[in-house]
């Protein structure tokens, strides 16, 4: 969503600007392209689900647009993860139901 007030992209979806208050927005079309804000790496499993998936990446991801969101990182050992790197979205159709957005290096 971009604020027609002045122009900031906000994800996820909600009613008002996070910067001016407005409630007047469009829907646009995000670049798809961001960096590594911020990462971690779980060596535990606090899950079965996730069992053989140790050890795993989660990152916070800058899109270009401004917004920030929590993704995967793959296609990328994890100790080759580092804040700045850019990233681009892939997107992972984990069942016919659902697919994740992911990011891997650019």
């Amino acid at each position: 969503m971009r604020c027609l007030s002045c122009g900031a992209c906000r994800f996820p979806a909600r009613l008002r600007c996070d910067q001016c208050w407005s409630t007047e927005f469009e829907w646009v079309r995000a670049s798809g392209r961001g960096a590594v804000h911020s990462f971690a790496v779980m060596h535990r499993v606090y899950h079965p689900a996730f069992k053989d998936d140790a050890p795993y990446n989660f990152a916070v991801i800058e899109l270009e647009e401004g917004p920030r969101m929590l993704a995967n990182v793959v296609d990328c050992p994890n100790d080759r993860i580092e804040v700045g790197m850019p990233v681009e979205a892939v997107f992972d159709d984990v069942s016919d139901e659902a697919t994740l957005v992911r990011f891997r290096p650019r």
